[in-house]
């Protein structure tokens, strides 16, 4: 509102001195969005009990900035070792699986000594059938899958007990195609890889893999088992050690990449959509990869970064660099993938854009900077 007073005044102002057009022109110059009063009454609109602004509105003061680049982190952290831990149980290591090949060795011993491959023995290869079924000479068919080796053994012993004297068996899971997981996408050797019967971590599984092509902080890490996924960012694994869960037979692990952006729009010497192209971008940065504010236009203190976070209200936040402290706040501020950063007009600008209409002036170099009162 007081923004709007001004402009009206200084139109009067200019009207007074004869240019009668300049007044029409004042009712509906181009703007690029809503001018700083706008924003700041409907964030204080929003704060009544009648608001309906529908975005919370905060002034940036250095103690508001760090509280906010924590509680982001912390938030986003806390998601994915929620979502992590909502994962179907895993599947344990040692069991048979579909696919799997069993060397199944049988023999029995005598008093003339006996080796493994040697006859009396008899020495076979079995594929496990997609209904987890062998066929067993001397046995027949034979669920095996989901059990250890040593159980298929003790099964194969119990069965051949009436047909020969002592008769022993040995099982080894010589291709253990069910106990691998599997690294798809930006990894740099993407295939399935065998998992150790220690704990294997995620991050030993993309170690393995040879890493993520991109940069930590561009890529996402999406974890498949059962039916379930989660996901979090690889700089958010390597840092926290809860979300460097353990690696389980048949999981998927899919690596994407994470396209980052922000936006800047307003009274700026670039606007347009940006790459989010490091761990963390401050406002200052943001604001110098726009090569700033238009002197000639922008309001100070009309500097605004509008964020969407899921499952919060939309906040903007405002930047007052008409303050000393300005561009130390804006240091310690962190953009975040996806903010819009707007520059209101100044109203003094308002009166350079009737100006430029009625005489093709192009700036406001003759205009004293406090012409339209505070801004």
């Amino acid at each position: 509102m007081n923004g709007a007073r001004s402009t009206r005044r200084a139109c009067l102002r200019l009207l007074a001195l004869g240019g009668s057009a300049l007044l029409a022109g004042c009712a509906a110059l181009p703007e690029a969005g809503p001018s700083t009063g706008a924003v700041i009454n409907s964030g204080a609109a929003a704060k009544t009990p009648a608001g309906d602004a529908g975005y919370n509105f905060v002034a940036l003061t250095e103690d508001v900035a760090r509280g906010l680049n924590q509680a982001s982190g912390d938030d986003g952290v806390a998601a994915a070792v929620r979502a992590f831990a909502a994962l179907p149980p895993a599947a344990p290591l040692g069991r048979i699986g579909i696919g799997d090949l069993l060397e199944v060795t049988l023999w029995e011993p005598n008093p003339a000594g006996t080796t493994l491959l040697s006859p009396p023995g008899m020495n076979v290869s079995l594929r496990v059938d997609p209904t987890g079924m062998v066929e067993l000479p001397y046995v027949g068919a034979l669920s095996v899958a989901g059990r250890t080796p040593l159980s298929v053994e003790r099964t194969i012993m119990a069965v051949l007990a009436g047909q020969g004297h002592n008769i022993q068996a040995a099982v080894l899971d010589t291709q253990a195609v069910s106990g691998t997981a599997i690294v798809q996408g930006e990894a740099t050797r993407p295939g399935a890889y065998p998992l150790t019967a220690g704990a294997q971590s995620l991050l030993d599984l993309i170690a393995l893999a040879g890493g993520s092509r991109l940069a930590d902080y561009e890529t996402i890490v999406r974890v498949s088992r059962g039916g379930g996924q989660a996901q979090a960012a690889l700089s958010d694994i390597t840092g926290n050690p809860a979300l460097d869960i353990s690696i389980a037979p048949g999981d998927a692990v899919l690596l994407l990449p994470r396209r980052l952006e922000f936006y800047a729009f307003g009274a700026v010497n670039h606007p347009g959509l940006f790459p989010y192209d490091s761990p963390d971008i401050t406002l200052v940065q943001a604001l110098a990869d726009i090569y700033g504010l238009q002197d000639n236009l922008a309001a100070p203190r009309g500097v605004f970064v509008y964020r969407r976070q899921p499952g919060a209200v939309q906040t903007v936040y405002q930047l007052n660099l008409s303050q000393a402290e300005g561009f130390f706040i804006a240091d310690l501020f962190v953009v975040r993938p996806g903010d819009v950063i707007y520059v209101s007009d100044a109203p003094v600008a308002d009166v350079s854009k009737v100006l430029q209409t009625i005489s093709g002036i192009s700036g406001v170099a003759g205009i004293p900077r406090n012409f339209g009162a505070g801004y």
